[in-house]
Order: C-alpha cells, then structure tokens, then sequence
C-alpha cells in the first residue's frame, strides 16, 4: 500500500516546480525581511516575556483561539481554514521527505507507505474538506453582513477564492491520480481511505489514459502555480499574520490587566520626544503587533467611538502605523487625525477582542501623549488637566473643600483613626460632584452598618492621575501618583476601599510600578465580602421589587475582571436583576473614560445615550452603576431622554433596602 510520488510529472514539470519554490521564497524571505528591518528601527525596552507565560499564550491565543470562538461562526470557520491549512502544509512535507529520501538513497519506500500511508491519507481528506468548509462559511460570512470584514478589498476575496481554488484541486488532481495510476482503481483500492479523491476517481474512471494524463498535468501544474504564488504573496498582504500573529503573541510586553506602559523621563530628557511623532517612536514590539493584525474587524465592532459615528477605528488606526511604518509616511496629521485620537474612552474593549493581542489601547495613548507634549490639544481638556495639575482635582477645586461631603457623618480622618479597618479613597467625583457626594455618604452608611471602622485621607488625599494619564499627561499623573504613594505609605492603611473603578484601577495596577504596594478593593467587593460573612444579613422580605438592570464599568468588568461582586450586592437588596444584551466584560462603555468625561462630545450619538437605549430595552426601574464617572454619564442619558427611570449606585440601593430593614423593625 503505497503511491508513486510525482506520479505522472515529468521532469521538466518537477524542475520548474523546484525553479518556482526558489523565486517564491525568495520573495517570501525578502517581504519578512522587509519588516524585520522596519522593526528594528522601533525603540528598545527592557522588558522580556518568560519562555513559560510566552507558552501558555501561544496555546491559549495561537492554537485554542480562544477569543475567535467568542463568535461560534467565526471559530468554526477558522478552525477550518487554520487547522485545514495546517494538517494540509504537514501533508505535503511529508510527501516532500518520502521524495526527495527515496531519491537522494535509492530507496524504493521510506515512510509514506501501509497504514500510516492510509491514517495519512484519510485525515488530510477530512481536513481538507474542513479547509474547504471554513473558506466556503468565511464567503457567507462576509456577504452576509459586511461587519465582518469592512475593508470590503478586492484583494481580500481573491485570497479567499485562491484558496479555495487550491483545495479544490488538491482534490482533483487526487482523484486524478487514483483513477490513472497503473492498474487502475482495482488495483488500487487501498485508496479507498483517501475517499474524496477516490470519489472523484469514480466520476472520471474510463475517460481513458491519455485523458486522465493530461488532465492530471494540467490541474497539477495550476495547483503548483498557485501554491507558489501563495508562498510569495504572504509578506505582502493580510496572509502575513500567518507568520506575525503567532510571533506577536509570543513577543508581547507584559504588563498588568488595566495598566498602561509607563514613560521614561529618562529616555525623554536624552531623546527630547514625548509620546510617539513617528513609526519608530513605538517599540519594536508594538510594530510588530501593527503587522500582526488580521483585519477581522473586532476591535472595531466593540469600539463604542466607532459605534457611535465618531472617526475612530482602532483596526484602521492600527493598519495606518503600519502603513505608515512602511512607506515612510507622517504618522499625525491626515494619517491619524487629532479627532481620530481623543475619541477614544480608554474601554479597553478593542483590546479584549483582538484575538492576536493587539494593543491597540496602548498605541492610542502613545501618540495622545504627542498631542500633549505638542500642546495639540484645547478646550474643556486642556483645562481638565490644568486643574489636575494646579488644584488635584479635574474640577479645580480647592483641597480643603474635599470632606465637604461628609458634613455631619462624622467621618475620622486616618490621623485621628489609625487603627481603621478600611481607608476610604473617596476619589475626586465622590469629593466634589454633587450627585456622587451621595454615593459616597451611602457607602459610609453600609459599612457603619456593618460594623466596619474606616477613616479617610481628606485634604491629605489628591486625584489618582487616571484621568491625566488617559489623556496623554505623563507627568502630571508621575507627579500624583507619586505624592499619593507617600502620602499613602505614611498612613499605613491595612485596606483601602473605593467607589470608583478608575482609582481602584490605578492604586491596583499602576502604582506598583512607582513602588506603591497597597490591598485596595472596590466597594463592590468590600460590601459582597461583608454579605457574605453574615455582617450584612440577606432580608427575605425585602422593601423592594423593582426591576434594576446593571451597567457594568469598563474598568471594574473589563479591565479588572470584576462582574460578580456588584450583582450580588444587588441581589441581596432584594432587587429584580435583569442583565442587558451587552454585560460584563462584554459590556458597552458609557463614555466618559480616557478623559472623555471632561471633553465636549460634538460628533455622533452621544455613547452614553447608546448605552442608555440597550439598558432600556429590558424596561428597568433602576440603572444601577458602580462608577462615578458611569453615575454622571447615565444621569445624563436619563435627562436627556427625560426618562422616570432611576440611576443609583449599588450601595445607594442597598442603603435604601438597609434603612427599610430598620424601619420594619422599628414597626415590629
């Protein structure tokens, strides 16, 4: 049981098939080497990734795919057309070895024979029609809702229809070859287990010799043709994340979920550059992940800028540095526009998607940080970061008014309560906004009645620097985070609590790396923590039924992978929870991230009212939120629609069901 390998190609057919395997390398090697030049001109970092985490994310992102199966039909086509490609490429080495080993030893068999010759042979038919399946679901895919691939380029369905013509055949020049290989199919009925090709045998069995000769040739020759015009067009066009996307994933920084690159004064006093002007301002390894991209689309269908009609598009942004890399082209200006950049709310959620890992949250920051050494930027944000800068605080307000909110709470300071159980991290909007100042008296109430000592920092306490770090100001947020951590290290704080996710974040994941160590937890985990110890005991009869639908932040949920902790507040204060379509990590950002909360929204539907329509759709009494800045912006949606619909924060609604629960008592 074996095949005659090149069966019926002659000599001058196996040259230039070799002739042609040179010239596409070639081209091949020559593209690849085209781009490691381009990242070679990327700036240096220290940063390297263990062998064991680089692993774990070959098998997690790589071979699993596990963010392409988020889509079941986008996993099962590319499960076809990637492991179809894969077993298909490791079928044709093998045929390559049993080739060139019997010529090169005068063997008359080495491998390819017997049952693995059959084992072979059956599974590169399976996959081969997986191949074939996966290309034909991808077509439909795309003319069938034109998300999925928006470019909508010509080149890109000629990549398409090029593999399909090479699967189809494969199979033909198989069946083929069974038909018109000596002895005809009787004498070959091991080839029954290649059971496509013995199919078409079937079909074509009796057209005669010299029929089935030249028509083998011919199909073998245009097969050939098109595998080496695959081999050399890789470099050259979306195929090349073939090779990029697996080294992208291998090669990429490490850092903590949430937190962003640092800047190096350093590197920024030696240099004189702040941010990124051009393609080699980026590190080597973020211009590889900008050719990594496979332009599937999903960060820019998770994008709630792009969602909205703004002008951002983190796959374009991510295909114009790359473009822009190549072809030596400005990278600001008409390229990426100033309104491409500040439209962007930080959500994270391109990055989430990006099933090569991507970041393009990351690069957006880099270049904003540009913008603002530039002086590129006006209005309401600039004057945000003025009065970050000046006053520690977006709102500009003076730091001894920043326990006004808890007039008559008799709320300790950490000087006066040392031995605190939690250090309130009231955070700038639950200081000064009006509407979070009650938030943050709420929280007070539950944790009082929940026996838990804390104390605050108060006018000792500044803004965390998220949102001047989100906007591109570096040094203003070095400059906060730096003066906190002491402050912090000097109060020794056993934990620190906070309402809002951006602090939690910042204190969590950013300030490490300036040497801040501190156990912080959001008021979400503190309180279901509390539930769940008994020290805030569940009330079967509970004061309320109302209907609450949760909006989750995008820097508790996504950034921070915390979604559980606030429905179970919700649910032990009796509420009805509904979830809306979009929830969790998947949730829609309310777009106030990024500094977004203090700039002018002119462009588009407003994200917030977005928002509001999805979390409307479940026809809730509440919107319940757990973020200052999604408190603001749901209020907002809410005016705006002059809906009766209530927004509250969760300890707001558990505060409203504690207080029920004293007066039923007191009735009794």
């Amino acid at each position: 049981m074996k095949r005659e390998i090149l069966w019926n190609v002659p000599a001058w057919a196996t040259v230039l098939m070799y002739a042609l395997f040179v010239v596409a390398a070639a081209v091949l090697v020559r593209g690849i080497w085209s781009r490691v030049r381009i990242w070679r001109r990327g700036r240096r970092n220290g940063e390297t990734r263990p062998a064991g985490d680089a692993l774990r994310a070959l098998m997690r992102h790589a071979v699993a795919q596990v963010r392409i199966w988020r889509s079941p039909a986008a996993g099962l086509s590319h499960f076809g057309i990637f492991w179809g490609f894969i077993v298909l490429f490791i079928g044709t080495c093998i045929v390559a070895v049993e080739e060139w080993t019997t010529r090169l030893f005068g063997l008359d068999q080495f491998i390819f024979h017997g049952w693995f010759y059959i084992s072979v042979s059956c599974a590169l038919e399976v996959f081969g029609l997986l191949f074939i399946g996966g290309l034909v679901l991808a077509m439909i895919r795309r003319r069938a809702d034109p998300r999925f691939r928006p470019l909508a380029r010509p080149v890109d369905a000629a990549i398409l229809w090029l593999f399909l013509a090479l699967g189809v055949t494969g199979f033909a020049v198989e069946g083929l070859r069974i038909a018109g290989a000596a002895g005809g199919m009787e004498a070959n009925d091991f080839e029954r287990w290649s059971f496509v090709g013995w199919g078409i045998a079937s079909l074509v069995d009796g057209l005669g010799e010299g029929v089935l000769r030249g028509a083998h040739l011919s199909l073998w020759l245009v097969h050939m043709v098109m595998s080496m015009a695959f081999i050399a067009i890789i470099p050259y066009c979306k195929l090349r994340h073939i090779f990029f996307s697996p080294l992208n994933v291998a090669v990429s920084a490490p850092r903590r979920p949430g937190a962003l690159a640092g800047v190096s004064m350093e590197e920024v006093e030696e240099t004189g550059k702040y941010g990124v002007a051009s393609p080699g301002d980026f590190t080597w390894r973020q211009l590889v992940s900008f050719d990594a991209c496979t332009e599937c689309a999903r960060c820019q269908n998770a994008c709630p800028a792009h969602a909205t009609g703004k002008p951002l598009s983190p796959m374009r942004v991510v295909l114009d540095v790359a473009s822009c890399a190549a072809n030596g082209r400005e990278l600001h200006g008409e390229t990426i526009a100033p309104e491409v950049l500040w439209s962007c709310t930080t959500c994270g959620a391109c990055v989430a998607e990006c099933p090569v890992a991507i970041d393009q949250l990351g690069a957006i920051i880099d270049m904003r940080r540009h913008l603002v050494g530039e002086g590129q930027i006006r209005g309401s944000e600039q004057k945000a970061l003025r009065s970050i800068a000046a006053a520690s605080n977006p709102w500009g307000l003076p730091q001894e008014e920043r326990s006004a909110w808890a007039d008559g709470l008799d709320v300790p300071t950490i000087d006066e309560e040392p031995d605190a159980e939690v250090l309130f991290w009231v955070g700038c909007a639950g200081s000064y906004d009006a509407r979070n100042q009650k938030v943050s008296r709420a929280l007070v109430e539950v944790l009082r009645a929940a026996g838990v000592r804390l104390a605050v920092l108060g006018a000792r306490e500044r803004c965390t620097g998220d949102p001047a770090r989100r906007m591109g100001d570096e040094f203003t947020y070095s400059e906060l985070a730096t003066a906190n951590i002491e402050t912090l290290r000097a109060a020794k704080p056993k934990r620190i609590v906070t309402a809002c996710p951006h602090c939690f974040n910042t204190i969590r994941n950013e300030y490490p790396a300036l040497g801040g160590d501190f156990e912080v937890v959001h008021h979400s985990q503190l309180i279901a923590e509390l539930i769940r110890d008994g020290l805030i005991p569940r009330d079967g009869a509970a004061t309320t039924s109302r209907r609450v639908v949760f909006h989750d932040p995008c820097y508790l949920a996504r950034h921070n992978g915390e979604s559980d902790a606030p429905r179970d507040v919700l649910r032990a204060s009796g509420a009805r929870l509904e979830e809306p379509a979009r929830a969790r990590e998947n949730g829609f950002c309310c777009g106030a991230g990024g500094g977004r909360m203090w700039m002018e929204e002119d462009i588009g539907e407003r994200v917030n009212a977005a928002r509001w329509r999805e979390l409307s759709v479940v026809q809730p009494d509440v919107v319940a939120v757990s973020c200052p800045f999604c408190m603001t912006m749901m209020t907002d949606a809410a005016g705006a629609e002059d809906s009766a619909v209530s927004v509250e924060d969760i300890a707001e609604v558990l505060a409203r069901e504690l207080e029920g629960r004293t007066e039923r008592a007191g009735e009794r």
